[in-house]
Parts: structure tokens; C-alpha cells; sequence
């Protein structure tokens, strides 16, 4: 059979008059959302997206606070920031989304068409010149690690969009210190960024610091900093204080959030125990990690044409605050350095990390972060080379992305998410529980993420998990006061606390039969009661 499809030649002039009407932020947008919508296909297609084990929490915890046996905000928990969640809520709130993941999908693919009109405005403001901020859009955009991203539930693209946001209007302001308008936009858009990820405290505390630099070596301009400093701070560190808030009120620790068991500095102690946190104290191990993994997301070749670009661009005397607009840029490069530094993250890439440590590849996506600097000094080192430059980065550029679509260049993000540490669990139980759940409540650790609650299909107001009082507590002394069924992995609390408490086991084997065993996880049943059967 011969398909014979005929495009009309008039369709062709239509389009081009319609882009040639738009402005470069209109036109730079529909690409983004074009190139997002393909991406985010393409993963979905491939069982990508919730790929990452965070993944999925960051979708439970949204969908914790409308749909759960104890709804509302306390299911936003303590450790990670609240913003990514709260912007998922009305989305997951939709069966399909949440179960698909396509609920982060959208958020973040929303944070990714942002970040490419504001990357463009941003390296159009500093140069004037539209080539630079289209240069600087495409370098983001088309970055492979940053398309896999944004399809996810992940919360990089969110924090990247903040950043880049407050990042804009900051940069405006030290340029054009009337318009106080500016200021107040940086600090809103800091302060979503410091309750999206606890990089963005850092952003805020540097911008404070910028203008602290740019007035007190003005004695007559002190009063005026003053000023500026309680009008930007009272917006853009409130977001900290009210996490500092809401640690001890509804946890009853203000710094629940790196104290708890479940926080990333308690994982690092894990790692530091058994001699693998290569860069704990150690300031050239930590930026050797930080900057091997910002070449691996960016791409060496890119990475090393954005240093050349920064370069060229600190010597540039006509940019007057070029120093403090490199400050604000380098922010995710000293933020990670610096908590690598203290045992407060780790970074595990496989070209560095010894072959002796029982992971080496974890956290690379902290890596895309550098993203935004590199797009931008890129796109300046674009903008100042002559014609003949111009095609030699232009084949540079292309040959990178080439090296990406072969796989001479891997795809970390994707990697980690696949078969690195990060990746999700996939085991026999949660296939099992999906064929076989019927109805009732679940009692199972989420936080050692047993089985996955998207995939089994159960609904999420049926699971009983740390976060549900007085269900948890109650469950775990007797087993059988709300439960159907118990899902536990060996060593995880549910085990601990029902299988390896032989009191409580008793209560265990004479309500609930044993339905499923593997090496790692028991299920257990309900024992039907003589009027059910």
C-alpha cells in the first residue's frame, strides 16, 4: 500500500511568517516546549521517568497531602524542601499523572522552558546582543542531560529555574541599582529557590553578600545598603526561617532536616564508616569531583569552551561588576565544593571514584547545576569570535552532542537513574503485589522504598507509612489494628520492629498468613475472619 501525504508549500510561508512576528523569547520558548514534550515522550516510552528511586518519593510526597490516610501539609515531611511538591499537587492529584510520573514531567519541563528564555535574557542583558542569549539557550536546551532531567520528578530542574530567575533580575539590579523593583523579584525568586533545594540558601546568602560588596566601600551609601539589605533579606532568607519553623513545630527539631536518620548527612556518615567519602576534608578532592562531574553533565568540550568564555569575559573592563555577576553564577560550584568538603554530600563518578567502593556512580546530577554558567559564557565566547570562530564552535558544539547521541560521551543523569545508585528497585514482590493486592490498608517502610507504591497500583490512601498517626506507632506494636497487609524487607523498620520482636511476631503469625517470600521481602495477609469467609 503507498501512502502518498502532501504538504501544502503554502503551510512552509505561514510558519515562517508567524516566527518572523514573534519575539526571540516567544520563539525560544515554543522550541523549548517543542524539544521538552519530544524528550519527556521518548523517556516515557523507554519506562524512564520515575527511573530514579527519588523519583517516585518526590511523587508519593505530593500526593501524600490530598490523597492519603492522614492528608494534608504535615505529609510534606522534613527533608526535602516543599516547593517541587506543593507545584506537583494539583497534578498528581489526576490517577494517571501520578501514576506515570508524567505529574513531575510537567513541572519540571514547565522549570525547563523557564530556564531556557531567562538563560537567553540573562546573556542578552550582559551583552546586548541576541546571538549570545540564542547561543546560551541552545547550549541548555539540547543538553542531553538536562532533556532526560527535565522529564522527571526530579527537583534540579526546579532549583535551576529559581536560580536562574532570581540570578536575571539580581544581575539587573547591581546594573541598575534605582530600579528597586529588581531587587524585590531576586529575592522572591531566592526565596522559592531556598525552598526548593537547600542550594538555593547559598544563592541568597551570596546576593546578600554582593550587596554588601557593592555599598560598604561607599561609607556615604551605608544607610542605603541598610535598606536594601532588610528589603531583599526580609523576602529571601524567610523561606529558611520558615523551614527552621516548621522542623520544630511539626517534627520538633528546627534542623529535623539534617539531624533525622532519613537526611543526607546521616547517609554521608554511612559512607564516611566504611572509608568511601573521598572528599571529606579535602578541598582539591572535592573540586576534582565537582568538576568532573559539571564536564561529564555539560560536556567536556562545551565545559571547556565556557571556561575559555569566562576568562575572556573576567578581563572585559566595560562590564563593571563583571566579578559579582561571576560570583553569582559560581554559586552551584561553591555550594557543592563546599558540602563535599564537610561530609554533607557525595559524588560518586565513575572516572574518578576507586574501583574498590561498592558504588561509583551516584548524586552526577548535581553536575547539571554548572549548567546555566556554561551556557552563558559559551554563548559569550560565541558572541566575541570572529566569523571563522564562530564556525569552529559551531562544529565543536555539534560535535559534542554527536559524541552524546553515539555514546562516546554517556549520559549520566540517565545512567545513575538506570544502574547507578540512584536507580529505583525493581524487585519480583512488587509485580507480585500488583497482581495480587485486592483491597485494604498496607503497612510498609516507604522510606527503604520495599516495593514501589506507583507501580503496585495500590492506592496511596490505603498505605500506612512513618508519616500517618497514630496508624505507624499503633501498627508496629500491633500489627493487625489496621493492616491487610504488611510489606517488610529484612532490616527495614517494619521488620525490626513486627518480624524481629518475638512478641509482636506472635501477634504476626496468628492474625496474618505468610503469602510471599523471596530472600529480601515477606509479605504477609490478613487471615480472613469466619464472617469473611
Amino acid at each position: 500500500m503507498q501512502i502518498n501525504i502532501k504538504i501544502p508549500s503554502s503551510l512552509f510561508s505561514r510558519l515562517g511568517s508567524f516566527f518572523a512576528r514573534q519575539k526571540v523569547e516567544t520563539i525560544i520558548a515554543i522550541c523549548a516546549v517543542f524539544a521538552a514534550t519530544l524528550a519527556t515522550a521518548y523517556y516515557y516510552s523507554i519506562d524512564a521517568i520515575i527511573a530514579y528511586g527519588d523519583s517516585e518519593s518526590h511523587l508519593n510526597i505530593a500526593k501524600r497531602i490530598v490523597h492519603s490516610i492522614t492528608p494534608g501539609m504535615a505529609q510534606a515531611g522534613g527533608i526535602w524542601l516543599p516547593i517541587p511538591h506543593l507545584l506537583m499537587v494539583p497534578l498528581v492529584a489526576i490517577e494517571p499523572l501520578y501514576r506515570t510520573g508524567l505529574a513531575g514531567s510537567i513541572v519540571s519541563g514547565i522549570a525547563y522552558v523557564l530556564s531556557c528564555v531567562f538563560l537567553y535574557k540573562t546573556a542578552y542583558f550582559l551583552t546586548k546582543r541576541k546571538i549570545a542569549g540564542i547561543a546560551a539557550s541552545i547550549v541548555f536546551g539540547l543538553n542531553p542531560n538536562i532533556l532526560y532531567m527535565q522529564s522527571t520528578p526530579m527537583t534540579e530542574l526546579v532549583l535551576i529555574a529559581f536560580f536562574i530567575l532570581s540570578g536575571y533580575y539580581f544581575i539587573r539590579f547591581i546594573n541598575e541599582q534605582e530600579n528597586i523593583s529588581l531587587l524585590i523579584l531576586a529575592a522572591f525568586f531566592g526565596f522559592c529557590a531556598t525552598l526548593s533545594r537547600y542550594d538555593g540558601w547559598f544563592l541568597v546568602m551570596f546576593e546578600a553578600m554582593v550587596l554588601g560588596l557593592l555599598y560598604i566601600p561607599q561609607r556615604k551609601m551605608w544607610a542605603k545598603l541598610q535598606g536594601l539589605v532588610v528589603l531583599y533579606g526580609s523576602l529571601a532568607f524567610v523561606g529558611i526561617l520558615m523551614w527552621f519553623a516548621w522542623g520544630y513545630m511539626i517534627l520538633g527539631d528546627p534542623l529535623y532536616f539534617t539531624n533525622s536518620q532519613f537526611s543526607a548527612k546521616s547517609q554521608q556518615n554511612n559512607w564516611l564508616a566504611r572509608g568511601e567519602l573521598p572528599a571529606y576534608h579535602n578541598v582539591v578532592e572535592a573540586a576534582k569531583y565537582y568538576i568532573a562531574t559539571s564536564w561529564s553533565n555539560t560536556g567536556v568540550i562545551i565545559f571547556l569552551i565556557a571556561a575559555v568564555g569566562f576568562i575572556v569575559f573576567l578581563f572585559q573592563r566595560q562590564y563593571k561588576y563583571r566579578f559579582f555577576i561571576a560570583l553569582v553564577l559560581l554559586v552551584p560550584f561553591i555550594f557543592n565544593i563546599l558540602t563535599m568538603f564537610l561530609g554533607q554530600s557525595v559524588i560518586f563518578i565513575p572516572s574518578l571514584t576507586p574501583v574498590s567502593f561498592e558504588w561509583r556512580l551516584f548524586n552526577v546530577r548535581y553536575g547539571l547545576l554548572m549548567l546555566p554558567f556554561v551556557s552563558i559564557f559559551a554563548g559569550y565566547l560565541f558572541l566575541r569570535a570572529k566569523q571563522m570562530g564562530k564556525m569552529v564552535l559551531v562544529g565543536l558544539f555539534i560535535f559534542q552532542n554527536l559524541l552524546f547521541a553515539v555514546g562516546y560521551s554517556r549520559v549520566l543523569t540517565l545512567d545513575d537513574g538506570v544502574v547507578g545508585l540512584s536507580h529505583a528497585k525493581r524487585p519480583d514482590a512488587e509485580g507480585w503485589m500488583k497482581d495480587n493486592y485486592d483491597s485494604g490498608l498496607v503497612l510498609i517502610d516507604d522510606y527503604a522504598r520495599t516495593i514501589s507504591v506507583v507501580r503496585s497500583q495500590i492506592p496511596m490512601q490505603n498505605i500506612i507509612y512513618i508519616g500517618n498517626k497514630p496508624y505507624w506507632e499503633e501498627s508496629l506494636k500491633e500489627p493487625e489494628k489496621y493492616a491487610e497487609w504488611i510489606v517488610m524487607q529484612k532490616d527495614d523498620s517494619v521488620w525490626n520492629a513486627v518480624y524481629d520482636d518475638p512478641i509482636v511476631q506472635g501477634r504476626l503469625f496468628k492474625y496474618f498468613n505468610k503469602v510471599y517470600t523471596s530472600d529480601e521481602i515477606l509479605i504477609f495477609k490478613r487471615i480472613p475472619t469466619p464472617s469473611q469467609t
